[in-house]
């Protein structure tokens, strides 16, 4: 049987690195074993003048300086080399807008939307992107996030409790202020009813200056990898050796824009077999099964100090969600298991 041959444009920086969606979504799935059976995967920044493949698949927005001129001859050498055109996005840019002062997001929403109008076929993360861009094509596909299983460093299957301090973890981007001191207040309240007995731990990056000085009146330690370890896949290795956190939070405002968001934070607080809490909001309830493999809260205060407070006094439960949580990743949205997805999704796209 001769295998398709799919070409990959991920979206990387001017260093020419992929950026982390593109390996989440991209790189690692079409590099897994179960997908180089069926296809002949390669990936590159731009296509290779005189190969012949059967379709190519361009990142968001595929490169930093990205303009209209670029995207049209993409599409057009593309066209020439006779290969389909699958977009995959993982975000609404039109509910960007309302919210972001970035010029460079509103100067290059013109090319999302060419990039829509060419392609043959679209990959998106949730129903509610699907739902989004559905006016802009009619063969489209949505693509839940699985985790690398080759990624992860396996955990114990026994947990340590009555430790000090207990740490309560927050894994984000530099584009999440919003929602990290949206439960500033509750988690001020909670370090206050327990002094000394408490570490706020934050991976990644606070976008603001302002932010950062309220945070830091808390219990906080900001964790990093070291510079080596920040791409994805050596990330990735080292979150899930490095970081052991009791309770990992994921606040969400309720926009418009985040309710197209995938259920990626959900899934790396399960690969550290922490007992996570999420926002009632995008996907999470979708995944999270309250009680169970985690804990859903209302965006209201009172409610992320209601479900902190009886993870911190209920080490049962929290074993019990942390230990869900685990054997949910590993039965259900790992590569190895949900790889087929990927195969079933680019065969209809072209079919």
């Amino acid at each position: 049987m001769n295998k398709r041959r799919i070409h990959i444009l991920y979206e990387h920086g001017k260093d020419y690195r992929p950026f982390g969606s593109a390996f989440i979504r991209l790189i690692r799935p079409f590099s897994h074993p179960t997908l180089q059976k069926v296809f002949d995967v390669s990936f590159g920044t731009d296509i290779i003048t005189g190969s012949f493949v059967d379709a190519v698949i361009i990142d968001r927005l595929w490169r930093t300086d990205v303009t209209i001129k670029l995207a049209e001859r993409l599409v057009n050498n593309i066209r020439q080399s006779g290969a389909k055109i699958i977009y995959a996005l993982d975000d609404n840019f039109h509910d960007i807008l309302p919210h972001h002062d970035d010029q460079r997001i509103q100067i290059r929403l013109p090319i999302v939307d060419f990039f829509l109008s060419q392609a043959d076929g679209v990959i998106v993360t949730t129903p509610s992107l699907m739902k989004a861009y559905a006016e802009s094509s009619s063969n489209i596909v949505v693509l839940r996030h699985a985790l690398d299983e080759r990624l992860l460093i396996p955990r114990p299957s026994t947990f340590t409790f009555n430790r000090s301090p207990i740490t309560i973890g927050y894994m984000g981007t530099m584009t999440h202020d919003d929602d990290l001191l949206m439960i500033l207040p509750a988690l001020k309240e909670v370090c206050i009813n327990h002094p000394g007995e408490l570490e706020v731990q934050i991976v990644g990056g606070i976008g603001n200056q302002d932010t950062r000085r309220q945070i830091d009146k808390l219990p906080i330690r900001y964790v990093f990898p070291t510079q080596t370890e920040h791409e994805y896949p050596l990330f990735m290795l080292w979150y899930t050796g490095q970081i052991d956190w009791d309770i990992a939070i994921a606040p969400l405002k309720d926009t418009n824009f985040n309710q197209s968001k995938s259920d990626i934070k959900f899934l790396d607080y399960c690969a550290i077999a922490a007992a996570g809490i999420f926002s009632r909001v995008a996907e999470y309830p979708t995944s999270v099964r309250h009680l169970n493999n985690g804990w859903l809260v209302d965006n209201h205060s009172d409610s992320w100090v209601e479900a902190i407070e009886t993870l911190l006094s209920d080490d049962q439960l929290r074993q019990t969600i942390a230990t869900n949580a685990y054997t949910y990743l590993l039965s259900e949205r790992i590569l190895a298991r949900r790889a087929g997805d990927w195969v079933g999704a680019v065969k209809r796209l072209l079919d």
